[in-house]
């Protein structure tokens, strides 16, 4: 998904995504998936304001 949005999205957009396709997705499991994908080194995460983080593909 991130591909699609050339690397780059609100964590916002991309949850609405993957909520269109798992509609049982939650919230606390959307972001638990999130920061395991940083912690291996798949994505940068940072904060654009209190609510809204910026979900970043890194380049291998």
């Amino acid at each position: 998904m991130l591909k699609q949005r050339k690397g780059v999205a609100k964590d916002k957009e991309i949850y609405r995504m993957v909520k269109a396709i798992y509609k049982d997705v939650s919230p606390k499991e959307f972001y638990k998936a999130v920061m395991k994908l940083e912690l291996r080194g798949l994505i940068n995460v940072s904060s654009i304001s209190k609510s809204v983080k910026s979900l970043r593909l890194r380049e291998t």
